[in-house]
């Protein structure tokens, strides 16, 4: 095609976009709908097949559950039911029109929280589900880019670049299409646009490009958080039927938001077994919290090297064995901090792959405790004498996990 005929095509294109925009303004959703819904072929898009998605996160606030709904069940942490779908809900949002059900998602599940909704703080309880891809599947994602990707990122502007005959007429388009579908605007017609290229998505027929051979539909859409700024962080809208036939729920996890807003206080666990959640409680002893190292810290907050002198308390005694004045003090150092331990709060400890049958315990190493202590010196053995304020202890802590009927929060023995 010249270069001509491709400037004409993306500039028709993005006019195209900017009527959608204007009608959005003045029209309301079934009006908008009955217009443009069947414009399939106004909107070109971008085609990207993946197969390596480590997991989907999907999360909900645990006021939003209602009480009918099943915890024990895959499908109330997974999109809308479509029996549940009506001509008032569920609501117009980003990827769908009103009483459609998409299947939203986050590919990190440090970002998922923000998305769930605009009041969400420290301390919400919260479900966040982890949704895996089935082996040897591949999904087909139409990739929302904005213009400023193509800086950072050499295979965004390689799509910027596609149509290098064009002058910068498709860059300007699909800029155009971003900002259009990650649009914070206010209003009642804020989606309008954005449901209806994602409709053009999800019913665009892959023959029209394929000239008759079998490139995969389209299962859903990619599209940057506009809750972060971050373009790492990814959001997904796919269709129900691919989520039915291409993933599996792996896990579910309860607790509470922590105070980063990216991270959760893990309190129970449930895993998918054949479509039903098995949900387990974990329970610690206070004898499972175990020191194996101690650190001194002087007064002013500095480490002071224990290796050799002498540790004496507030009495003149001498500590020999440091360890043995740890105590775990629950009111102290709280039970919400061993909460925090668990792989959802620690990098280096993963659980995306485990599995029920690994579940029976685990142990947990080096997390650090410490106690206060005054009048406490330590003398090296070159006559220095350091006034100890802290005693630093890294612990291991086991937990064992009871099934249960349904979340019930950490039990202490």
């Amino acid at each position: 095609m010249s270069t001509e005929n491709y400037n004409y095509c993306f500039t028709w294109f993005s006019n195209k976009l900017d009527e959608y925009v204007r009608s959005s303004k003045s029209m309301d959703e079934y009006t908008f709908r009955s217009a443009y819904e069947h414009d399939q072929n106004t909107v070109p898009f971008n085609y990207i097949l993946l197969s390596d998605i480590p997991g989907l996160y999907r999360s909900r606030l645990a006021r939003n559950i209602k009480d009918w709904e099943d915890l024990s069940s895959p499908q109330t942490f997974s999109y809308i039911p479509r029996a549940l779908c009506n001509e008032r809900f569920p609501s117009l949002q980003r990827a769908n029109f009103t009483g459609q059900s998409v299947f939203y998602a986050s590919l990190t599940p440090a970002i998922n929280f923000r998305e769930i909704g605009l009041d969400v703080a420290a301390g919400d309880e919260v479900y966040m589900a982890k949704w895996k891809i089935l082996k040897g599947a591949s999904l087909a994602f139409s990739r929302i880019i904005p213009r400023e990707d193509s800086i950072a990122y050499n295979y965004v502007r390689k799509i910027f670049n596609a149509y290098e005959d064009s002058g910068d007429t498709a860059g300007d388009y699909f800029a155009k299409l971003a900002k259009i579908f990650m649009s914070t605007e206010k209003g009642s017609s804020k989606y309008l646009v954005s449901a209806l290229y994602a409709n053009f998505i999800f019913h665009f027929d892959p023959k029209v490009i394929s000239n008759g051979g079998s490139i995969k539909p389209f299962d859903g859409i990619i599209y940057p958080s506009t809750k972060v700024d971050d373009r790492n962080a990814l959001n997904v809208a796919i269709r129900p039927e691919s989520i039915d036939r291409y993933a599996t729920l792996q896990f579910v996890v309860r607790g509470k938001v922590a105070k980063d807003l990216r991270t959760i206080e893990y309190t129970d666990i449930g895993f998918n077994n054949n479509g039903v959640i098995h949900w387990y409680n974990p329970w610690i002893r206070v004898s499972d919290i175990v020191p194996t190292e101690y650190f001194l810290f002087d007064t002013l907050g500095n480490k002071v090297d224990s290796t050799n002198g002498i540790l004496r308390d507030k009495d003149g005694k001498i500590v020999s064995n440091p360890l043995a004045v740890f105590e775990y003090q629950k009111d102290l150092w709280g039970e919400k901090y061993i909460r925090m331990i668990p792989p959802e709060m620690k990098p280096d400890i993963s659980i995306e792959d485990l599995d029920e049958a690994q579940l029976s315990s685990f142990t947990y190493k080096g997390y650090a405790l410490f106690k206060d202590v005054i009048g406490w010196t330590f003398v090296s053995f070159d006559g220095i004498t350091h006034n100890i304020g802290r005693i630093g202890f890294n612990v291991q802590v086991t937990s064992s996990y009871n099934r249960t009927d349904k979340p019930r929060g950490i039990t202490w023995l």
